[in-house]
């Protein structure tokens, strides 16, 4: 309590006169030792002196309280960071098959046995009127269902950013935006675990660039639609299928014709057409497709399909579907923490919901670590879900977002740390991506690897949303660390207050359990070179360099990063205090040499 009361004087000092602080500590710390110092001797100056440096021991020298001190007791083993990500209902013999290289046309041109496997998708036109619920809501907007009836995958036709994907139609940037960041992933790094820090020479001039090289891109596409559907399928069940308008009375077809090419009259007027019928509750899309028992199967049908219908109208609308009824409808309800919301909002924008679900394979509702409870009482209260690294391990890829900028969302460590230093970029209205091409850039530090982990131990016992605990929890929240009962009692003595523990002691407590220090660290580097890629048309696919210089002053006083610029304080989520400079690179808006701010904002 006296702690606590005196940071509150403290506060309310500090936010009037600065006097009123200096005076305020002196009069404290002389309190605080006078029974242990001769003072009477000391002049007024040196009485002062030693009051100011008392109490500058006393509290950490700042306005957070000092930890508890720190114990002899050896450090312990680090814990893991997360563990692999497995699919215990998955056929052991299904997994993912490797990343597509040079040689990507000629496996396609082999055996088409795969691709006729499995069996015939039917759904009624009750369980297809459910599917456009779950993504359009009960009550679409014809507009925002236009906007996702007329887009397929497509490349830019922009010199330096061929290898980006073309967005002609404001709305899904919540699918293109993690489907180019897997396809960075294969392009930069193989699509695999590797320790190599720097990708292709050749590469690192020009990352999105398609020059002196075969075109695979249609192969390394099909695999980042392939690696979305492995993650969010929960079995060995992978549905690859097709949305097309329905003529009156005919059946649909395994795959129906080649729709008209996007944006072309007759497309618009089709799409038109179905989202009247939907908005009206009729049923004049047909869903059709296989489904299918291995990933490398799902593959070998995107393969061919990224050439054809996937390029054209419904071609993102199509592989929305594939992925829900991969997963079911059933569990991506259960996935959310509102399982009447739907997956696309207003002006076709895509949920919170939606880009988890395509980034881990998971429509969890939050983006915090872990999950929380709402309420006192876990049993009657109602629980939150973030991503849980326990269960989906390290994400291969990252999120950062703007609302953390705002203080609306907090991004855990899980997303802010990746396997692969790529980025999806959110805010309210857009998605972009962010990456870079040295692996380390992503790494996550052996504190912050720890903190990661005590975060989420902590917000698995707290009451509220992560900054209180009951100290009857404290013995599980230790075992959950890997710290043996032996050290319970030094803890519950250190941590302990009114029956509660508080996550900023807790977090400096484990830290020095396992060797840890105290302060915050950075990343390994104090300057990248990061990329930042918007496909949205217009103002058209454009591809950006951004240096980032991390520094512990002020990027306002530094020259880099000043209020109001939404791109920088969402990148300070990341690299807290580091100066930002953007660049054009290439695209569009490269030519004319601006270094302006990338809008956040655009639809």
């Amino acid at each position: 309590k006296h702690r606590i009361n005196s940071l509150g004087a403290r506060g309310e000092c500090a936010s009037g006169a600065s006097a009123c602080t200096f005076s305020w500590a002196a009069a404290e710390a002389a309190t605080l030792v006078s029974a242990d110092m001769d003072i009477s001797n000391m002049s007024e100056e040196d009485q002062l002196k030693a009051a100011m440096a008392l109490s500058m021991q006393a509290f950490g020298g700042g306005g957070a309280p000092a930890p508890p001190a720190a114990t002899a007791a050896p450090a312990l083993a680090m814990p893991e960071r997360g563990r692999p990500r497995t699919f215990p209902r998955k056929d052991a013999q299904d997994v993912l098959p490797p990343c597509p290289r040079s040689s990507a046309k000629k496996i396609r041109a082999e055996s088409r046995a795969s691709d006729t496997a499995g069996t015939k998708l039917a759904l009624s036109d009750a369980e297809v009127m459910e599917l456009f619920r779950l993504v359009f809501g009960d009550k679409p907007e014809i507009p925002d269902m236009e906007r996702w009836l007329d887009v397929g995958f497509q490349f830019s036709p922009l010199a330096k950013t061929e290898w980006g994907l073309w967005q002609r139609h404001g709305g899904p940037c919540g699918i293109f935006a993690p489907v180019q960041a897997f396809l960075m992933r294969s392009l930069l790094f193989g699509g695999e675990a590797a320790e190599a820090d720097a990708v292709d020479p050749q590469r690192r001039d020009q990352p999105m660039a398609l020059s002196g090289e075969e075109d695979s891109r249609s192969s390394l596409l099909a695999h980042a639609l392939t690696t979305v559907l492995f993650q969010t399928a929960p079995t060995s069940s992978y549905v690859i299928c097709q949305v097309a308008t329905r003529e009156p009375g005919s059946a649909p077809a395994d795959f129906p014709s080649p729709a008209p090419a996007a944006g072309s009259p007759e497309a618009v007027a089709a799409a038109q057409a179905a989202a009247i019928a939907i908005a009206t509750g009729s049923c004049s899309l047909s869903v059709s497709g296989r489904v299918v028992g291995h990933a490398a199967a799902a593959q070998h049908l995107l393969e061919e399909a990224v050439d054809s219908w996937l390029a054209g109208p419904c071609g993102v609308l199509s592989f929305l579907c594939s992925v829900l009824l991969s997963r079911s409808i059933g569990t991506v309800r259960e996935d959310m923490d509102d399982m009447t919301t739907p997956l696309i909002g207003g002006f076709g924008h895509c949920s919170q919901e939606l880009v988890n679900l395509m980034l881990i394979g998971e429509a969890s509702s939050n983006v915090f670590d872990g999950s929380r409870w709402l309420g006192d009482d876990p049993s009657s209260g109602f629980l939150v879900k973030g991503i849980d690294g326990d269960r989906v391990g390290v994400p291969l890829v990252g999120y950062l977002s703007e609302l953390e900028a705002m203080r609306y969302v907090t991004v855990g460590t899980l997303y802010k740390h990746p396997d692969c230093p790529i980025w999806v970029l959110g805010s309210p209205t857009h998605y972009t991506l962010l990456f870079s091409m040295r692996r380390s850039d992503a790494q996550l530090s052996r504190e912050a690897s720890l903190e990661q982990r005590a975060k989420k131990v902590f917000n698995d016992n707290a009451l509220d949303e992560g900054s209180i605990a009951m100290a009857s929890s404290l013995g599980a929240m230790l075992t959950a660390l890997g710290i043996g009962s032996d050290r319970l009692a030094q803890a519950q003595q250190e941590l302990v207050n009114e029956d509660v523990v508080l996550w900023q002691d807790f977090k400096f407590w484990t830290a020095r359990q396992f060797g840890c220090s105290d302060g915050p660290s950075q990343a390994s580097s104090s300057k990248l070179n990061l990329f930042l890629y918007d496909g949205q048309d217009p103002p058209g696919p454009s591809l950006r360099s951004i240096v980032v210089e991390q520094s512990d002053i002020d990027p306002r006083f530094a020259g880099g990063g000043a209020d109001g610029d939404a791109f920088a304080a969402t990148l300070h989520t990341r690299w807290p205090n580091a100066v930002v400079q953007v660049m054009p690179f290439a695209g569009a808006g490269s030519e004319g040499g601006g270094g302006g701010a990338p809008s956040m904002t655009s639809l």
